[in-house]
């Protein structure tokens, strides 16, 4: 966490907010997703003779699923790469089918509650669009959003600014208007990495693996967007 002790910023008027637009993740950032994910994924490995622990799987988080199939199954023939990426999904939809997606704890809440202030917000995600559209039709969630992109839109995947960058662009937004909402190290480094403020939640990862972030928090529940911008404006 980057915040300095500095005297409190007073922005009582939502109009005065420094930020125009939240782009949040998708995977442990509004939804429950990881253990079905590492299932799936666990299931393809197995399917090419590799094993895949859950400690080796954590890594792999905000990595396009291409660029996994490519660097870690060592797989990277384009037409081979779209049928792993098809069983990869299929495997998905069975586990998601038994165990359906839960939303983090009290994510709608503060998604819905986005709708008090004067901001656009963004969906942007490592995954593919047909899981996006699958996980989020689900759980009614395709609303909440004004702009959504997803990982085979963008040419590099995060660590790197793409998606960030290319969801502020459809919001008609800079970059520094524009603050993002992370799970993960390599979505908090792509955030930075695009010159973005950062708020990361502890769904997924510790606070100490998400040091680069400019604020942590625990939870969304009782968080306020409002009182959020205000740590956010004063951090460095």
């Amino acid at each position: 966490m980057k915040e300095q002790e500095q005297p409190d910023l007073v922005i009582d008027n939502p109009a005065l907010l420094p930020y125009k637009g939240v782009i949040f993740d998708m995977d442990g950032t509004l939804i429950v997703s990881t253990e079905a994910d590492y299932l799936a994924w666990e299931k393809v490995f197995n399917d090419y003779g590799k094993k895949l622990s859950f400690t080796d799987y954590q890594p792999l988080l905000g990595i396009r699923s291409a660029n996994v199939i490519k660097e870690h199954l060592g797989i990277t023939g384009e037409e081979d790469v779209k049928r792993i990426l098809k069983e990869k999904f299929d495997y998905f939809v069975e586990i998601i089918t038994d165990n359906p997606i839960k939303p983090v704890l009290a994510a709608e809440a503060f998604l819905i509650s986005m709708a008090n202030y004067p901001v656009k917000v963004a969906l942007a995600t490592s995954s593919r669009k047909e899981k996006m559209q699958l996980v989020l039709k689900q759980l009614n969630f395709l609303q909440y959003f004004n702009v959504i992109v997803t990982g085979d839109e963008v040419e590099n995947s995060k660590p790197a600014p793409d998606i960030f960058l290319l969801a502020a662009k459809r919001l008609g937004l800079s970059a520094d208007q524009c603050m993002v909402v992370e799970d993960g190290p390599i979505g908090v480094a792509a955030a930075k990495n695009a010159k973005m403020k950062c708020v990361a939640i502890t769904e997924t990862h510790s606070s100490e693996k998400l040091y680069q972030a400019d604020i942590v928090i625990d939870s969304y529940e009782n968080a306020d967007f409002m009182e959020i911008s205000k740590r956010l404006a004063l951090t460095s």
